[in-house]
């Protein structure tokens, strides 16, 4: 079956990873949704795409060097509309609680850690996610991608279980995704949309990969991407799909 990821919920007509994208998707017939995983300097997980809270809220700074407190006070919807005025940051908490109510699947990105302790506050977000993954009721699909594999491999060490994808930008796409892939033993490759081209996603199935590409707004593009044998795509417009 071809898939159909909610990037950062339904981000075009919502701020993207909110609650406020996230309940959008009840409206929709996606039933995957696709989310980011950050972690504050007093150990608290949020949801975050950035490193830095600068473009989706209204404070500065690395979410590494703020404390949760101070996350759970940013607005981070009047960036988008002023509909969404004092739309916070989520907790992973209730995102969970979300994403069980809902009857959602999840794909959850792994970002790396940026700060002076970031293997410790790497450590201590796989430790975490991996209690708040264990809260999920047991129908739900969980696919873990990153583009940082060392935090893949964090997160396998305590959910050997859980599918793996690896992330690719088209310029990091080089001669040795196949390696990277096999050491972190992963299932999917994530790849960009712009370049793909036919003969690549031909490549990336004949290795056994379930392959799904970001992101891929356009439907005449997603046709010819599941016509070329892709197995999904994010998309911003979930409710258009």
């Amino acid at each position: 079956m071809k898939r159909i990821y909610a990037h950062r919920g339904v981000s075009s007509i919502r701020p993207e990873n909110t609650i406020a994208a996230f309940k959008e998707l009840s409206k929709t017939n996606v039933d995957w949704l696709e989310t980011d995983i950050s972690i504050t300097s007093d150990e608290e997980l949020f949801i975050l795409h950035d490193d830095y809270l600068d473009r989706t809220t209204n404070i500065s700074g690395a979410i590494t060097t703020l404390n949760s407190a101070e996350v759970k006070k940013a607005d981070a919807g009047s960036w988008f509309d002023s509909d969404f005025v004092n739309e916070h940051v989520p907790t992973v908490h209730e995102t969970i609680d979300l994403i069980n109510k809902q009857h959602l699947n999840v794909n959850i990105e792994l970002k790396a850690v940026v700060a002076d302790n970031a293997n410790h506050l790497a450590d201590v977000l796989v430790e975490k996610l991996n209690k708040e993954i264990d809260r999920l009721n047991p129908e739900v699909e969980v696919l873990i991608s990153s583009f940082n594999p060392i935090m893949l491999l964090k997160l396998q060490r305590l959910k050997p279980e859980l599918k793996y994808a690896c992330l690719f930008k088209k310029e990091t796409l080089d001669d040795d995704w196949n390696l990277y892939l096999q050491a972190c033993h992963a299932q999917a490759i994530h790849v960009e949309n712009k370049t793909l081209t036919k003969e690549k996603v031909q490549e990336f199935k004949k290795h056994g990969y379930e392959v799904n590409v970001w992101t891929v707004d356009d439907k005449a593009r997603a046709n010819q991407l599941f016509n070329w044998g892709v197995d999904g795509i994010f998309t911003n417009r979930a409710q258009e799909f």
